[in-house]
């Protein structure tokens, strides 16, 4: 009996980091149409060392408005910061540092065709879970 309300604890402790975290925020695209989520899980970064990154690779169309939407599961202290990159120039991002501001979303119209590198960290390190949908605006 005890092992089975352990196993249920733990089964149902963390059910808003995965599908039903992707489902509500799917929900909340407004005019855009769903492509496709991420899901990242990171521990929080440890002394010293760099904040734990997640790398995706994405391919994007030339003449696409697409929308990043981004949410963070209620039970984590982390704030997901999504990059979107080309080789090394940031064309996207969830965060502005300079003015400490995070976003819930963020647009980015293709130019060109390609293969495009989103980078999902948690701000200052925490420990956190997200989803980003990709989806794009006609």
């Amino acid at each position: 009996l005890i092992l089975s309300f352990v196993i249920l604890l733990f089964a149902y402790g963390y059910g808003q980091c995965g599908q039903d975290l992707v489902d509500d925020c799917a929900s909340d695209l407004g005019n855009a149409v769903y492509l496709k989520e991420f899901s990242v899980q990171l521990d929080k970064a440890e002394k010293n060392k760099p904040v734990p990154v997640r790398k995706i690779s994405v391919a994007l169309n030339k003449g696409v408005n697409y929308k990043f939407t981004i949410c963070n599961a209620p039970e984590y202290e982390g704030q997901a910061i999504v990059q979107l990159y080309d080789n090394m120039r940031l064309l996207g991002s969830s965060f502005i540092p300079q003015t400490g501001k995070m976003y819930k979303e963020f647009m980015f119209a293709c130019s060109k065709t390609g293969v495009y590198y989103l980078y999902i960290s948690f701000k200052d390190g925490k420990e956190g879970c997200s989803a980003t949908i990709l989806s794009y605006v006609e």
